[in-house]
């Protein structure tokens, strides 16, 4: 995976404590068990440690870490996404 993964993984072990063996690219945001509070902190820290805003449409409890990885790249490059 990328070096946006690498943040992403990063971010939900050290600040969320999650354990390691629970974080994959197809794990879903409610499979981490991420409340709507933890979500708005996690957007945040990906947004001051990638330099991109991640939309809330963009990260549903739904959503897997790899869609999340992919669209926070696109945003990197300078693509415009849609929703998902």
């Amino acid at each position: 995976m990328t070096d946006t993964y690498a943040v992403i993984h990063s971010i939900l072990t050290m600040t969320f404590r999650v354990p390691d063996h629970e974080i994959g690219p197809q794990v879903t945001l409610e499979q981490l068990q991420l409340d709507s509070l933890a979500l708005a902190e996690f957007a945040l820290l990906l947004e001051e440690r990638i330099g991109v805003k991640l939309d809330s449409e963009h990260a549903t409890r739904f959503t897997t870490l790899a869609e999340i990885t992919d669209h926070l790249d696109a945003l990197r490059r300078g693509e415009a996404v849609g929703a998902p």
